[in-house]
């Protein structure tokens, strides 16, 4: 039975870490256990990489579970069912279009298909970007729950650049037109100069599990009187992800 609890106790930690990354008493405190049991269990967690330490003591997801994140049901790789649509989008706007996961407090790009644009952004693979710091992550959050959303814009918004909003009154105010609208643009959130729209993909529970994003540099796109376009080509194939992940979508949801 310790055993069992032990097991128990420590998912609830890698929950949490998940959820929200934070410092060890913070994360003990957020599932109720002494500090000193926490710190076992997260030694035991950083040990196998399913959790790992920031320079400032914080938890959150490793890599071992963030390669678990890229399958959502068994026999469904997020990344190959998405494929195709990257490649044709990225044909279809002549811009980058992209991938992107949910790990902990952040989004993590794992797939990137460029335009052949001779003037092209860098390669995102594998940068972590704050959910708060733009569309991508803005579109996913907008499918949690308000009580999830709120936990998130009590804690630490830090801004990436002058356009970052980090007031949780203008956020939530973008999480509703995500809502509204199922897709999202941004304009130099996280990168000043760049310009983006991202859909959220949604698992069978109706939960964002990641967000298909295009992006290009903010002086060409979205070129002028093509902002509507591009973001309803986006929500489409986002949709169309989330459907063959097993998401139903509701009538309200119909385009």
């Amino acid at each position: 039975m310790a055993t069992v609890q032990s097991v128990e106790r420590a998912l609830l930690l890698l929950q949490e870490a998940a959820r929200r990354p934070g410092g060890l008493v913070d994360l003990a405190a957020r599932v109720e256990l002494p500090t000193s049991t926490a710190a076992r269990l997260l030694a035991t967690l950083e040990s196998v990489e399913a959790v790992s330490r920031d320079d400032d003591g914080a938890y959150r997801i490793g890599p071992m579970v963030s390669s678990m994140t890229g399958t959502v049901a068994p026999g469904l790789n997020l990344q190959t069912i998405a494929d195709r649509h990257l490649v044709e989008l990225a044909a279809d706007l002549d811009e980058a279009m992209c991938l992107s996961i949910l790990v902990g407090g952040d989004t993590v790009t794992i797939r990137q298909v460029d335009s052949p644009k001779p003037v092209q952004a860098e390669d995102w693979t594998g940068t972590r970007v704050p959910l708060h710091a733009g569309c991508a992550g803005l579109v996913v959050m907008a499918t949690w729950p308000d009580a999830d959303i709120d936990d998130y814009l009590a804690g630490d918004l830090v801004a990436s650049t002058e356009n970052t909003i980090t007031d949780p009154a203008r956020l939530w105010e973008r999480i509703h037109e995500a809502r509204d609208n199922r897709v999202l643009w941004s304009h130099g959130e996280y990168v000043l100069g760049l310009s983006s729209a991202a859909a959220a993909v949604l698992d069978s529970q109706g939960r964002g599990v990641a967000a298909l994003y295009t992006y290009g540099p903010s002086y060409r796109y979205p070129p002028e009187g093509e902002a509507d376009s591009i973001a309803a080509l986006v929500r489409e194939r986002a949709d169309a992800i989330s459907e063959q992940l097993g998401h139903a979508p509701a009538p309200s949801e119909a385009r």
